[in-house]
């Protein structure tokens, strides 16, 4: 956007406790804004689904987008991440909004992109223009007929006309409750190639909804044919790729989207693979205490090659890390995030695993936490002995175990597989069933995309295999690509996730100061103590895990740098701890979990 037209200036985002992934895009869950009505399709991925897979079907590279209507950030998020060498403006004339939207764009890493808190104009309007809210976001518009309204706010206005010439948009997506009626009758149009559009004949009626299609279609864009009826209508100019829509066309291979890396095609090589190389990849942030015995582990069990990366360490973690890099136990580099100024630090480590060496060369690819340890319940406890009990599969995801604090509220240097034996029911009830998984990916061309909980397969991929870690078929990952956990009852059998989430009532609460290693900003809450403390059950046996960690454990101590630099960080970590009892938040929040979530 020009000079002339700066971005609004950023609202704050309300506060939240969780992020919901749609389509790939993580929007923070503000309950208060995404409603239920719109929460359950959120988290299928179904939320603007047509809009979003049309965006991402048309727009080429460097399109440069205008998106009215821009509702939680979702359509601009998923445009920006499309065009990446060009530009979107958004436009929302919701108040209430511009923080959530910002936050959804921070989350993502988008920086291609120019925020609006206006209503845009069709004629000559005055300056500021009414804009009637409800209690569902989507719902609010201009109009205040055809629904109740709770409150009405003043809204500054820009022309449509002057938004055409300083955005120069070649593709615009439109979604603004019936604003469309009139708004593009005087408009050139002529450098937009398509525009995506959702009718509301509701509020106009069908005459209305014909004086649209009109409107577009003398400025030379036409209506494509669709498969099934939609009030989403893609308008495309002669020549353009409006396949999308179209009932019997085969669609090109779109020039935006990024090439998969080259991975090994490990179908062809014999099972259970001997030998096979796992990659390991994570982001830390003042971890310090916690990374031996969680590498320890890993490598004990058969994990190879570990790639740690790291941003704003203050206890040690990075030293400790610099240490086991110059050891061979690991790869140590800064969050590449740093370098853009991107705050989603987990999304742009990942896609930057992609380019590694590392993972080129590997047969199998996990994404794990330093508080998350894999826990093979076959054989001897290593993955030859999980690869050896089922057959070749694609993809294993892992469901996770929650071990809440055991009633520990002081940190103490130590092993946390050994202090924190309890743990969540492996057969809860209905409601408290659905938990987060890890998986295990087989690198092979099925691969699209790796993600943190589960990768993204090619959707034209011959009979994929997705386990469970009963070593059981799953279809849940198949059929939904935005699910991140599963239904936990029976899928423990041969492997588990043991997640040590709070570890002591200090460590969680240097936690909840530290922020989110994955997100900047964000911060653990109350939510997340009680959805995670439980310690009622010692059903998960730790003890082969244990044994081989213990054993590979001994050459760290057999290196007086490195241990000298693990006891420096478990200082720094009491130190924290006791520094907090001086700020009110957190003696409250102290005094909070003892009180009412100690269990």
């Amino acid at each position: 956007m020009p000079r002339e037209a700066p971005a609004t200036p950023q609202a704050a985002c309300p506060p939240y406790e969780e992020v919901i992934s749609c389509r790939g895009i993580d929007i923070p869950f503000v309950p208060s804004i995404i409603t239920p009505k719109i929460e359950r399709p959120m988290r299928k991925g179904r939320y603007e689904s047509g809009e979003c897979a049309l965006l991402e079907d048309i727009l080429r590279e460097d399109d440069r987008v205008l998106d009215l209507g821009a509702g939680v950030g979702l359509a601009s998020a998923i445009a920006a991440r499309t065009a990446s060498a060009g530009h979107v403006t958004a436009v929302e004339a919701n108040p209430g909004l511009i923080g959530l939207i910002g936050e959804t764009w921070a989350l993502n890493g988008v920086t291609n992109a120019t925020l609006l808190n206006a209503v845009v104009s069709g004629g000559k309007r005055k300056s500021k223009a009414k804009f009637y809210l409800r209690r569902d976001f989507w719902a609010s518009s201009m109009e205040p007929d055809s629904r109740p309204y709770e409150d009405v706010a003043e809204v500054g206005t820009i022309p449509i006309t002057r938004l055409m010439k300083e955005a120069r948009p070649t593709v615009i997506c439109c979604d603004i409750e019936g604003g469309e009626l009139g708004l593009f009758d005087e408009v050139d149009l002529s450098g937009v190639r398509q525009v995506v559009m959702e009718l509301h004949p509701k509020v106009y009626g069908e005459e209305g909804a014909a004086r649209v299609r009109a409107a577009l279609e003398k400025a030379g864009l036409k209506a494509v044919p669709q498969k099934k009826p939609s009030s989403v209508v893609v308008f495309a100019r002669e020549g353009a790729e409006a396949w999308a829509l179209a009932p019997s066309a085969t669609p090109p291979s779109p020039p935006h989207r990024p090439a998969r890396p080259a991975l090994r095609r490990a179908a062809t090589e014999p099972w259970p693979p001997r030998n096979p190389r796992i990659l390991l990849a994570t982001c830390m942030k003042d971890e310090g205490p916690f990374i031996l015995e969680w590498l320890a582990w890993h490598k004990a069990i058969g994990v190879t090659d570990v790639v740690v990366y790291t941003n704003d360490c203050s206890d040690g973690t990075d030293r400790i890390l610099d240490r086991l890099q110059e050891m061979g136990e690991l790869t140590h580099l800064p969050n590449p995030a740093l370098a853009t100024g991107a705050t989603n630090f987990q999304p742009v480590a990942l896609a930057y695993t992609e380019h590694l060496r590392a993972f080129r060369e590997a047969d199998f690819f996990i994404s794990s936490d330093v508080d998350e340890f894999f826990n093979i319940r076959v054989g001897e406890g290593r993955f030859a002995d999980l690869f050896a009990a089922v057959d070749r599969f694609d993809v294993m995801s892992v469901s996770e175990i929650n071990h809440g604090c055991n009633r520990r509220e002081h940190f103490e240097p130590g092993w946390v597989t050994e202090q924190f034996p309890g743990h969540a029911s492996e057969m809860p009830g209905r409601r408290r069933a659905h938990v987060g998984v890890k998986s295990i990916v087989r690198l092979s061309p099925a691969v699209r995309k790796i993600r943190n909980h589960r990768p993204d397969l090619d959707p034209d991929w011959p009979d994929p295999v997705w386990l469970d870690g009963s070593g059981r078929p799953i279809r849940d990952f198949l059929e939904d690509p935005e699910k991140n956990g599963c239904d936990c009852r029976g899928r423990y059998g041969l492997v588990s996730l043991e997640h040590f989430a709070l570890r002591s009532l200090d460590s969680y609460l240097i936690k909840m100061f530290r922020g989110d290693v994955v997100v900047k900003g964000k911060r653990v809450g109350q939510r997340y103590w009680r959805q995670r403390n439980w310690n009622a059950e010692t059903t998960s046996d730790l003890s082969r895990g244990i044994r081989l960690a213990r054993d590979y454990h001994r050459r760290f101590e057999e290196d007086h740098e490195l241990m000298a630099l693990h006891r420096a960080a478990c200082d720094a970590h009491l130190a924290r701890a006791e520094a907090l009892m001086e700020l009110p938040e957190f003696r409250e929040r102290r005094a909070w979990a003892l009180r009412e979530a100690w269990r």
